[in-house]
Formats: C-alpha cells, structure tokens, sequence
C-alpha cells in the first residue's frame, strides 16, 4: 500500500477551551467595579469637635476604604479631603480637664481613646521609684513602623507633665490600663 493519507478531526474541544478562556479574560477585565459612598472630610475638624456637619459623601471603588458611619467626634484633628477612617471618630468626646498637656507615648495593645492610664516612671538602678502619673487616653492610632505597636495622645496633668515629658524622651516608662470589666474571660 502506497502511503496513506490520514486526516484527523480538527481539534474542536481545544480551540473552544481557548475561545472560553478568552471570554473570561475579557470579562474579567472589562466587567464593572463595585462603588460604594465613603465619607470624606470638607474642612478641617478639630479633636472632640462633631464631624456629621463637616463630611461629603463621595463614590469610590468598593472594598478600598473600610466602612464607616459618618458620625461621632473627631478622635483627632482632621483635615479637608481626607476620607473618614475607623479610628477618625469616637462615639463621645472626649473631655481633657483646662491646662492638662498631651503626650504620645506607646501604649498596650487593648488601649482605647477615653482610658485611664497610669504612666510608670522606670528609675535608674539604685535610685528611688517615682509615683505613677495618671493619664487620659484621648487617642491611638499605629505607629510609624509595624514593629512600633500602638501610640496613644495621652493628656497629663499640668504639675507631672514634664516629669513624663523627660521619662518618655529616655525610654523609662511602662505604661498601665485600666482593667475593663466587660470583656469578659
């Protein structure tokens, strides 16, 4: 027999795979994002002043900006344009008695704007220990750097400010919360 010439059946199952695979990518690519109402800051709003009058609702893409409600006090100064985040705002404001100063300073993990903390002072070896200082939480927000923890804006009172003032600038402190009851455990 002289050579014969098979002829096989196209690859039809193959080329509708590529053809299925091309409209998925297409569609991937073209199909539409969704968009929720985020939000933003339109003038600046001052620590503990209320942000429900100071907000524009505008549309971004869905799953960018986590969700927010758009009420409460500010938990720390805001600034036109920026998109309201969780830790923006606080339920009630917080009241920081006349003449108390403000402090950043690493503060726990479970620390909330509105907790009492009591500041620790760390002596230099063989000198005495100085009284704790009480504080009040007025924020926290991240630190600068992942590995920073938590920092809290706490208010101190005017006569132990400065005190805390140097303790924290030397790395001497050990900050204390208050214990909260209903977390129950």
């Amino acid at each position: 027999m002289p050579g014969v010439l098979w002829l096989t059946r196209p690859p039809y199952l193959r080329w509708s795979l590529v053809g299925l695979l091309v409209i998925v990518s297409l569609w991937v690519e073209i199909r539409p994002t969704s968009s929720i109402r985020h939000p933003y800051v339109t003038r600046d709003v001052a620590r503990g002043e209320s942000v429900e009058d100071a907000l524009e609702w505008r549309t971004v893409a869905g799953g960018v900006l986590e969700p927010v409600l758009g009420t409460g006090f500010a938990d720390r100064d805001l600034t036109t344009g920026h998109p309201l985040l969780p830790g923006d705002t606080t339920d009630a404001p917080i009241l920081v008695p006349p003449g108390w100063w403000l402090l950043d300073v690493a503060v726990p993990a479970e620390t909330t704007a509105g907790m009492s903390v009591q500041l620790v002072i760390l002596p230099p070896s063989g000198e005495r220990a100085l009284p704790p200082i009480g504080g009040l939480v007025t924020s926290v927000r991240p630190g600068d750097y992942q590995s920073d923890g938590l920092v809290g804006s706490v208010a101190f009172p005017p006569d132990r400010a400065a005190t805390a003032a140097v303790a924290i600038a030397e790395d001497r402190v050990s900050v204390l919360i208050e214990a909260r009851r209903d977390r129950g455990g």
